[in-house]
């Protein structure tokens, strides 16, 4: 493996060589990953099973938090509001008003009346 004193370069040459070495890492790591792959593929197949149901059984495996936002979709929000006619009503304050609220604001009141107090 060849050395590099990056202690001698400069800033741009230092950012160049990143940019670089960023570039030959991302074409390793799907060199790396399309060989690993073919070689899952061939065993699964010659086990007797089709990639699909291997890609299937192996969903448990995948971590949930990060195809997307199911872990924030799960979250449970704060209560900021309720309705004091029914204290099932409630809004977290986030996105569209709740419907009860929008109401109470259409007859005139204000949006603190009901906002539940710090605990």
């Amino acid at each position: 493996m060849t050395e590099v004193d990056v202690g001698s370069l400069s800033y741009a040459e230092m950012v160049a060589l990143r940019a670089k070495l960023d570039s030959e890492i991302q074409d390793k790591r799907g060199e790396e990953l399309k060989v690993l792959a073919d070689g899952f593929a061939r065993k699964v197949q010659a086990a007797g099973f089709s990639v699909a149901e291997a890609v299937e059984a192996l969903q448990p495996y995948v971590d949930p938090a990060s195809p997307g936002k199911r872990a924030a979709q799960n979250a449970t929000l704060k209560v900021l509001y309720r309705d004091p006619a029914d204290p099932a009503n409630t809004w977290s304050g986030r996105g569209r008003a709740a419907r009860w609220l929008a109401d109470y604001e259409a007859q005139g009141r204000k949006r603190d009346e009901f906002r539940v107090a710090s605990t």
